[in-house]
């Protein structure tokens, strides 16, 4: 079975993004649920195409890299997680450093909290952090996996 890691910023929205592509909140420690924030791993699956993908959520905050890191390392790729709010921030590219020195390759790049900025953020935000991507070399494998189907808009 396949299995991909979430990765991004604290607040970029990683957890709801997996609670709303599986229905399984990863949140699971009183902990994360009276804090609103993923401190340890958590886990789900899907099935698509007759295949069932794992899905590991990582932590986004600082404090928790080590968590992070126990996360992604065996991954088989990665969803990188961007608030259209935020952009890249500093745990953007620290996961991001993470990912490339674990060659674990960004297979999709989501843009979350889109409601809440003009649409021509969501476009520069992807834009911004794609090139971001493919400055550390983490981009390149998870554009070969996807054939390019995403470029920004020129």
């Amino acid at each position: 079975m396949p299995v991909i890691a979430t990765a991004g910023h604290v607040d970029h929205g990683k957890t709801a993004l997996i609670l709303a592509l599986t229905g399984v909140d990863t949140d699971r420690l009183p902990e994360e649920k009276a804090r609103g924030m993923t401190t340890d791993l958590g886990f789900a699956h899907f099935e698509g195409g007759g295949l069932t993908v794992g899905v590991i959520d990582v932590p986004g905050h600082e404090r928790y890299i080590r968590n992070m890191a126990a996360g992604a390392w065996g991954a088989d790729g990665a969803l990188f997680v961007v608030a259209a709010d935020d952009g890249w921030m500093e745990q953007s590219a620290r996961h991001a450093a993470l990912l490339r020195a674990f060659s674990v390759p960004i297979l999709v790049l989501a843009i979350t909290k889109r409601d809440k900025v003009e649409p021509g953020r969501v476009e520069a935000v992807a834009g911004d952090v794609w090139a971001r991507l493919c400055d550390l070399g983490a981009g390149r494998a998870g554009e070969a996996a996807l054939g390019r189907a995403w470029r920004p808009a020129a």
